[in-house]
């Protein structure tokens, strides 16, 4: 199937393309056998490369223990002495953070970790609107301003692409230490004393997923474990651990090697944390409405966006201010303002999000696209990277929103791409940077700015790239099952088995399971504030469903069909499934 003639998600049920994982039997009967596994449990384990008991054993209980020590990553142990020797000389150290739950993350981990070896450390985030993304020329003149007698900046979640502000530091008599995770360009700061970045070579596997809380809870841990006792390195770590898992789903990178123990270990000691510990994350949680146990779930749709939306549309000192706080009395305020700027951010989205479907569907009106890229200037830049996300994900096209750049005469853009073998962002992008000013980022989601009178030729440019790119895939979602359950399996204590698989994300997804044959005991009904979400129950099992985003169901009572779902708990109605696709049995 050619990309042009690819369906768009979810026009027709199926909507998906429905394929079985393969799996070896043999070592799922192993796995199941040796480790006292259900067999669907064992088999999704296979399918997802597990044949030795042993490793599978340590997947399904991840331990802190298990980490590399933080010097294995290249860059830490030079970072962590040239911090060190700034703190033994008294002076002042500014953590130049980023206005995503990943930089604010980051730079709470290390500003906490310097605080606890004695630093008088100091966070700095940029203005997305003034001064744009990362450690930008603007954003330094006013981090030197506003930090005046600074002699060292250790940035965290950029800086790896942004080399003329890294030359003028340095010419300013301040000494700068990059730690970033986004991929490694042509405009690497040469002049930083140490570049610490697991996409560096010569990183260990299990690190080279580690976002920017991720890198800065590496070098957090080796100043601790240099310059504390033991027993204080271990008290001040803990509560770290809980903001980088935050950071680490927040950042959507891939939840394997350390990024899975730190988002699972993270996980727990958010859950039992002591009234006096991680203040501001429970108060976000209360103020997010919820309830029970916190999930990599609740972090992906609950907190993380409150924390984002402060650099999207508020403040982003309220979301480091309440990663810091001490007490609820100030952290509950704080909290109730994230959730004040993510309502701003619903809204602005939503408009952005109605215009550009609009435009979207005249576009494809006049002919099928490779790619999806449209600006307008009354956009807001803290939204359009949400609104390139979503049009990415619904037509299954690399997607660009761009709106007016704060410097007149510029146009900036935020890019994602689906998930879908064989397409890569930045590569489509370097095909395209001669007309660019800069861009960087990742394989499925990328910031770029571009003189607005080369719009055109990048339109042409970008659409010819991703249609060559696109020849010969197929750009439809895939429904990759990993095990069809019989109606009688479905059951909480098989629910909790396959938990613990998490927590899921990116690379570790939430298994996807089939049923066959379920006859509709009633008739869909929609439920919800919107027209869109419909509550399902089936004969043969008394566990209910649930579909989302889905205008249209096309299946009464009495109708027989197959589905494939995920568990999920619902803090009202409990064990459900989330129906992801159906056809008729």
């Amino acid at each position: 199937m050619s990309p042009a003639a690819s369906p768009a998600r979810g026009a027709a049920w199926p909507g998906s393309q429905w394929n079985d994982a393969p799996a070896d039997p043999a070592a799922s009967s192993r796995l199941a056998a040796a480790l006292g596994l259900r067999p669907c449990v064992a088999r999704i384990l296979a399918a997802r490369g597990f044949s030795d008991p042993d490793a599978a054993a340590g997947f399904l209980s991840p331990r802190l223990s298990a980490c590399l020590m933080p010097d294995r990553l290249p860059g830490i142990a030079k970072a962590a002495s040239i911090v060190g020797e700034h703190v033994g000389r008294g002076d002042r150290v500014v953590v130049f953070g980023d206005f995503d739950a990943d930089g604010m993350t980051a730079s709470t981990i290390l500003r906490t970790a310097l605080a606890a070896i004695g630093a008088h450390a100091t966070i700095f985030i940029p203005d997305r609107l003034r001064e744009g993304y990362g450690f930008t020329e603007a954003a330094l003149d006013r981090c030197l301003s506003e930090n005046p007698g600074v002699k060292l900046i250790v940035t965290v979640d950029c800086g790896i692409s942004h080399a003329p502000a890294c030359d003028k530091a340095v010419a300013a008599g301040v000494e700068v230490v990059v730690t970033d995770h986004h991929e490694v360009g042509l405009n690497v700061p040469q002049s930083a004393s140490v570049l610490v970045n697991p996409c560096l070579p010569d990183t260990p596997e299990p690190l080279r997923h580690l976002c920017g809380a991720g890198v800065a809870f590496k070098l957090a841990h080796e100043l601790v474990r240099r310059y504390l006792p033991e027993e204080d390195g271990r008290r001040v770590m803990r509560p770290l651990t809980a903001i980088a898992a935050v950071g680490t789903v927040g950042d959507l990178v891939p939840l394997v090697g350390e990024n899975r123990i730190i988002a699972s270990r993270g996980i727990d000691i958010l859950n039992d944390a002591p009234p006096s510990e991680l203040v501001g994350l429970r108060a976000l949680r209360d103020a997010a409405g919820v309830r029970g146990a916190v999930d990599s779930g609740a972090l992906a749709f609950a907190l993380v966006p409150r924390i984002n939306a402060a650099g999207r549309v508020g403040d982003p000192r309220v979301a480091v201010d309440l990663l810091g706080a001490r007490d609820m009395s100030s952290a509950i305020p704080l909290a109730r303002r994230l959730g004040a700027f993510n309502a701003q951010r619903r809204e602005e989205e939503a408009r952005a999000l109605q215009t550009a479907e609009e435009d979207v569907r005249a576009e494809l009106s006049r002919g099928p696209r490779a790619s999806i890229i449209l600006y307008n200037e009354d956009w807001h830049p803290g939204v359009i990277g949400l609104v390139a996300s979503r049009l990415s994900g619904r037509n299954r096209r690399p997607s660009i929103v761009f709106t007016a750049d704060d410097e007149e005469g510029l146009v900036r853009g935020s890019a994602r791409c689906p998930e879908i073998p064989g397409l890569d962002l930045m590569q489509l992008l370097e095909k395209c940077a001669d007309l660019l000013v800069s861009f960087g980022g990742h394989r499925a989601a990328a910031g770029l700015t571009l003189p607005a009178g080369s719009l055109p030729a990048f339109r042409e440019r970008f659409e010819a790239v991703c249609a060559a790119a696109e020849e010969g895939l197929d750009m439809r979602t895939e429904s990759r099952i990993e095990a069809w359950l019989e109606p009688g399996e479905a059951s909480p204590a098989l629910e909790a088995e396959l938990a613990r698989i998490g927590p899921f994300g990116t690379l570790n997804p939430a298994p996807l399971l089939g049923m066959r044959g379920l006859t509709l005991r009633d008739a869909p009904a929609k439920f919800g504030k919107t027209t869109v979400n419909w509550n399902l129950h089936f004969a043969e099992t008394p566990v209910p469903a649930v579909v989302f985003g889905r205008p249209s169901l096309p299946f009464g009572a009495g109708d027989r069909v197959d589905i494939v779902f995920h568990f999920v708990q619902d803090s009202y109605n409990g064990l459900q499934f989330l129906v992801r696709d159906m056809r008729p049995a």
